[in-house]
């Protein structure tokens, strides 16, 4: 291929590969139930498990505890500081009171919430439409496709009220 050829065609890939990850990077996030024995969670996230849910429900049946852990940054706040979460959707919302914790490496700062009321939390995760999740200012959107199942999937395995 000649040099003039070559640098449109380089161009060319390098903005569809942007575009695609564009594409990607927004619809990035799904709903996912899992349970392993008596540990069930339904998260929020990236499709790699190796990558922080923007949300993760956790059910430990065998101790009986629910922890909410809530990844958006909460730069203003502290490790142990004391924050509540209100989810909404359609007619339902919730609070849930929780504090922030420092994640080891990152430094980021998230939100942490054990022994927990999950049938609440489920509730407004099963109106249709977008659930809304914030605290003061900080807020985030998590999206309608594929929830309803997936809280379906995790109200089958998790045991706890």
């Amino acid at each position: 291929m000649t040099k003039r050829l070559l640098l449109p065609v380089l161009l060319a890939a390098a903005l569809l590969a942007g575009m695609a990850h564009g594409a990607y990077a927004q619809g990035s996030n799904h709903w996912q139930a899992k349970a392993s024995g008596s540990f069930v969670t339904l998260r929020y996230g990236p499709l790699d498990e190796r990558e922080k849910p923007l949300f993760l429900l956790s059910c430990l049946n065998g101790v009986n505890i629910a922890v909410l852990s809530v990844y958006m940054d909460f730069p203003q706040r502290e490790p142990g500081d004391a924050i509540t979460i209100k989810l909404s959707a359609g007619g339902q919302s919730t609070s849930v009171a929780g504090e922030s914790a420092q994640e080891d490496g990152t430094g980021v700062i998230y939100f942490e919430a054990g022994d927990i009321a999950v049938k609440p939390i489920l509730k407004v995760l099963s109106e249709t439409g977008q659930v809304s999740m914030t605290t003061g200012a900080i807020g985030n959107d998590l999206a309608e496709p594929g929830r309803l199942a997936a809280v379906s999937e995790f109200s089958k395995d998790c045991k706890l009220n």
